[in-house]
C-alpha cells in the first residue's frame, strides 16, 4: 500500500520537509490463530488428598487444554470433557521439564495456573488457595521424549500466542 503523509509541524533541525512518501508492509509474527494438538497425556491429580496420575485424551483448542477419559469422548456430542486446563491464565511463561525435585516420572513437564479464587477452593497436594487467588500446579506426562517435545512446542505456542494478543 503506498501512501503520500505530509509532515506537520517537524522539528527546526529535522531533515524531513514537505512530503514523505512511504511504502509499508505488515506481516504477522506470530500466528493469531492458537495451534491445536492432540494426543495422550497422563495428569497427576489430586484424590481425596492423595496424588494419583490419570492418563487422559487431551486436545489443544482455543488456549485451552480439554481432557476427556477416552478419545472417543471428544467426538461424541453427548460427553463433556472430563476437565479443562485454561493457558490464559497461566502464570507459566514457558513450558519446560519438570524438576526431579517435583517430579521422578520421565518425560514430565509443570504448568502452573493461577485464577481468582472460588467458593470451596482449598489447598490440596496441587493447589495453593490465599483466598484471593488460586494456584494450580499441574504435572503432564507424555509417553516418549518425542511426544513431550511435541507438547511443549505446542504449548509454548500457545503461550506466547497469549501473551502476544492477550487473549
Amino acid at each position: 500500500m503506498k501512501q503520500n503523509m505530509i509532515c506537520i509541524e517537524a522539528p527546526f533541525h529535522s531533515p524531513f520537509e514537505g512530503t514523505i512518501n512511504l511504502s509499508m508492509t505488515a506481516k504477522e509474527a506470530i500466528s493469531s490463530q492458537p495451534p491445536s494438538h492432540k494426543g495422550f497425556l497422563t495428569i497427576f491429580q489430586d484424590e481425596s488428598g492423595l496424588g494419583a496420575w490419570n492418563r487422559r485424551w487431551c486436545s489443544v483448542q482455543d488456549n485451552k487444554i480439554y481432557y476427556w477419559l477416552y478419545p472417543e469422548d471428544e467426538v461424541n456430542q453427548n460427553k463433556q470433557p472430563h476437565g479443562e486446563i485454561d493457558l490464559r491464565n497461566c502464570k507459566t511463561e514457558t513450558v519446560s521439564i519438570a524438576s526431579r525435585l517435583d517430579c521422578a516420572r520421565p518425560n514430565t513437564f509443570v504448568l502452573v495456573i493461577m485464577q481468582a479464587a472460588q467458593p470451596g477452593d482449598r489447598a490440596s497436594i496441587i493447589t495453593e488457595s490465599n483466598g484471593k487467588t488460586t494456584q494450580t500446579k499441574y504435572l503432564l506426562s507424555a509417553d516418549s521424549r518425542e511426544e513431550r517435545k511435541q507438547w511443549m512446542e505446542v504449548l509454548n505456542k500457545c503461550l506466547q500466542s497469549v501473551i502476544s494478543w492477550n487473549h
